[in-house]
């Protein structure tokens, strides 16, 4: 099931029929537990405007969950609305495709879109690589209309993909690092382009059901394109089970389901991410340039380079999935916080002895 862009403003979490207890389970850790309920007090402390509701942690250690808990009245089959998670599920589609020949990194963006093109193509414009469009190095400016969109979550009528290509493109591609969620929108729209299918019919197959992922909902755009990198719907224990399928380079019960090339490559810092190239143009570029900075530590294919030797698919309001692959750990949240780096400072003041 998918729904519109218009439903995505609710954002909550919807009663859902994941399937459960696929991970194995090792005797409850005393030292995780611990530390999640220090973790769970100091959240719950942080006062208004701040937020920091955590609704679930799971820890998975060596392939076994070795901690869990909900909150809030949450459950274990409690869809998340998991956010910008979604985009490394993106690039995990992407590399079906690539693994296919479908589609390659270095392939111009503008030769899949002639008739959406502005009348004059700038050089930016006609350097622009899928590659861009993953490592978030396209060289756009977020376009107010686009923001507009996934600020408040409205139906708007006017072509994105037209839109996309008249913002402003500051930089040549490959030069600086800038945000922009509408990347993830002209990749989706490539990927079902090239596969005939949704992203979301495209990766069931290849990686929802061999990981016994079900139910899942991931939002479209009016024009009938998965909105890409956000939207989607996920248990705790799925987003454990990608996080783990990360860790293990792509392979799952035996069977490679990603190349592990490809997850080799996303998880790797394949760009700075710390100013110029702003992770938000809202945030001071002072606290960006702080080598602590969990927005400071590189980027790969829509996943967060980390610190304690650590990447992240994150999403906003504290939902993460953390993979440290030296320690075989993967550390899920799903929550309700407003804090930014200020819930990954509370993150790792009660969980980087652990990882």
């Amino acid at each position: 099931m998918r729904r519109s862009l218009s439903v995505f403003i609710l954002g909550v979490l919807l009663a859902g029929g994941c399937r459960q207890a696929d991970l194995p389970r090792a005797k409850e850790s005393p030292e995780w537990a611990e530390a999640a309920e220090s973790f769970y007090n100091d959240a719950m402390s942080v006062k208004a405007p701040d937020t920091a509701q955590p609704f679930s942690i799971m820890a998975v250690k060596h392939g076994k969950v070795v901690f869990e808990r909900w909150y809030d009245g949450r459950q274990p089959d409690s869809p998340a609305e998991v956010y910008s998670v979604s985009k490394t599920v993106l690039a995990l589609a992407t590399g079906f495709a690539v693994e296919e020949g479908l589609i390659k990194v270095e392939d111009k963006v503008m030769d899949y879109f002639p008739d959406r093109l502005p009348e004059n193509v700038s050089d930016t414009l006609a350097a622009l690589t899928i590659r861009h469009l993953l490592t978030m190095t396209g060289g756009f400016e977020e376009s107010p209309k686009l923001l507009s969109v996934f600020k408040s979550g409205a139906d708007h009528d006017f072509d994105w993909i037209k839109e996309f290509f008249a913002s402003r493109q500051a930089h040549m591609p490959g030069t600086k690092f800038y945000y922009n969620f509408f990347n993830t929108y002209i990749l989706a729209a490539i990927l079902e382009n090239t596969t005939g299918e949704d992203v979301l019919d495209y990766i069931r197959p290849r990686l929802l059901e061999p990981l016994h992922i079900t139910d899942v909902e991931w939002d479209d755009s009016p024009a009938g394109i998965c909105v890409g990198g956000w939207g989607m719907r996920l248990c705790t224990e799925d987003m454990a089970k990608l996080g783990q399928l990360l860790l293990q380079r792509g392979r799952w019960k035996g069977r490679q389901i990603v190349p592990a090339g490809w997850i080799d490559t996303m998880t790797a810092g394949q760009v700075g991410s710390s100013p110029v190239n702003a992770y938000s143009k809202n945030m001071d570029p002072a606290v960006l340039a702080d080598p602590q900075n969990d927005h400071s530590q590189g980027y790969g294919y829509y996943v967060w380079q980390g610190k304690y030797g650590t990447y992240r698919m994150e999403g906003m309001r504290g939902n993460l999935v953390i993979v440290n692959p030296r320690k075989k750990i993967v550390l899920v949240f799903t929550s309700d916080s407003n804090m930014d780096q200020g819930y990954l400072d509370l993150i790792w003041k009660h969980f980087a002895r652990l990882m």
